[in-house]
């Protein structure tokens, strides 16, 4: 999440997991981002198994998130 939103002069405290084994596989980032006086709640999830791939999945789908922010609200 992080590196999606890395750039847009915010504050962001997350917790990245994943897993990658016994036929269990995902990749989630959740945190709370601070910006302009207000504060979000932002939870990513996949079934995709960790990679470079699925952080860059992860990121890409919280950069859109971020963006339409301002649409939604």
């Amino acid at each position: 999440m992080r590196d999606g939103i890395a750039g847009k002069h915010v504050l962001v405290r997350n917790k990245a997991g994943w897993i990658s084994e016994d036929g269990y596989y995902s990749t989630c980032d959740a945190g709370l981002i601070d910006i302009d006086g207000r504060t979000y709640v932002m939870s990513v999830m996949t079934s995709m198994p960790w990679s470079d791939r699925s952080s860059e999945v992860t990121a890409a789908i919280a950069k859109a998130l971020f963006e339409s922010r301002v649409a939604l609200a």
